[in-house]
């Protein structure tokens, strides 16, 4: 009886190790982890979110609450799904039937999408590439002219996803001539059923965390439309940092800092002029434009300091920009510009030591000497006037036919008799 029982204990062995499901999980999912509500990329969210102008830490806990409730039904209703594709066109018709509801050209936040189910390709893209990754699918996002789109890699295929359709998973198969693109810079303008234009020659695609720069983008237009050049400019800034593809470094965006400089300036908004010009050196390092709109406001918040008697504050803000600045040809510039201003508001403060630095600063930036001289023996004479008034008003506080000096005023001697000898009339 015992080599039966060995011999049907490991046949039972042998079935349990080769299990036809197994074998066809193994297959089919390339080793894929298996689902889990709770590992997504909570950080990857967070900045989609803070892209998206969540910062309330509140407001950021309830769509992270809201996320992780829409990934535990998705998960739920994808069930034992283990092939990578069935499992990417399902999340696409989920997504279609539980969550996207209305296409808005403008709906690129992920708040949008989670409060109303308004969305854009933008914001669709980044939902599909949260809850895709959280699934174990290898996810991106492409860029093309007015538009994203998702690929889902599969077994060495990319698979080309328009979100934005209920019809758009796999585009590939059947492609169709899309519409012609339009104007607009922002993502979220060309979208469509069919496939896109620019897919033709398969573009190159992004990581989801460089794909956020897209929505710091439209964050930035989307503030400039409503008058908000310094929160544009900051949301540009960010999508420098990303560089998702080439997009920070395009004319694009350089003629939207130049209009949100603009905007500030033209309000005489200075020191918000001036960080913006800041942004523009940090995003487009050794440009001239930039530079020159960072001496414009370096000039203007030195003259508003010297107007508010803050002689100090202006010098502050010289030694901060040429610090930035760098360039010695700027900084002669700055210094040519503001030295002078910084000088006759210490003049008129009677702060001689920093009316003499600024007089020093001039003439080595300086290169007519009739110029730099001429500021010079200003500020000194000036000085000497002051001197002389202090000297006047010294004399003026002796009183009158007394011949004591105002130093012995406060020296307590004997009052001489009135009969004595040598004593005044």
């Amino acid at each position: 009886m015992r080599a039966p029982l060995k011999i049907l204990a490991i046949l039972l062995f042998i079935a349990t190790v080769l299990h036809p499901t197994r074998i066809l999980a193994s297959e089919s999912t390339g080793g894929s982890p298996a689902l889990s509500p709770l590992k997504f990329d909570r950080v990857l969210l967070r900045e989609v979110l803070r892209a998206s102008g969540v910062s309330d830490l509140e407001k950021r806990q309830a769509y992270e609450a809201a996320f992780q409730t829409l990934l535990q039904d998705v998960t739920g209703r994808i069930g034992t799904i283990r092939s990578r594709y069935r499992m990417a066109r399902k999340l696409h018709e989920l997504l279609h039937q539980q969550v996207l509801r209305r296409y808005q050209s403008s709906a690129d936040g992920l708040d949008v999408v989670l409060d109303h189910g308004d969305y854009n390709c933008l914001s669709a893209s980044l939902l599909y590439g949260l809850l895709g990754r959280a699934l174990g699918l290898q996810v991106q996002v492409v860029e093309i002219p007015s538009h994203v789109y998702v690929r889902i890699l599969v077994n060495q295929r990319k698979v080309e996803v328009e979100t934005t359709s209920r019809n758009g998973f796999d585009l590939r198969q059947e492609p169709l001539p899309g519409p012609g693109t339009p104007g607009s810079p922002s993502y979220g303008a060309n979208a469509g059923a069919a496939v896109p234009p620019g897919m033709e020659e398969v573009p190159d695609s992004v990581e989801l965390e460089r794909a956020v720069g897209f929505l710091w983008h439209n964050t930035g237009r989307r503030a400039l439309e409503r008058g908000e050049a310094l929160r544009a400019a900051e949301s540009f800034l960010e999508e420098s940092k990303l560089e998702p593809l080439e997009a920070s470094r395009t004319e694009t965006v350089g003629m939207f800092l130049a209009r949100a400089f603009r905007l500030d300036y033209e309000a005489g908004n200075f020191g918000e002029a001036y960080r913006i010009a800041e942004i523009g050196m940090e995003v487009f390092p050794g440009q001239t434009t930039a530079r020159d709109r960072m001496l414009a406001a370096t000039l203007k918040r030195i003259e508003g300091a010297c107007d508010a008697g803050q002689a100090d504050a202006a010098e502050e803000i010289l030694n901060q920009a040429a610090a930035s600045v760098k360039s010695p040809v700027d900084i002669r510039r700055l210094e040519r510009g503001s030295c002078p201003t910084i000088a006759a508001a210490a003049v008129r403060a009677e702060d001689w030591e920093r009316a003499g630095r600024m007089a020093l600063r001039f003439n080595a930036a300086e290169l007519d000497g009739v110029e730099s001289r001429r500021l010079s023996r200003w500020v000194a004479r000036r000085q000497r006037e002051a001197q002389e008034r202090e000297r006047e008003n010294a004399c003026s506080e002796v009183p009158a036919n007394s011949y004591e000096s105002p130093l012995l005023s406060v020296v307590d001697l004997p009052t001489p008799a009135a009969s004595s000898p040598g004593s005044a009339d």
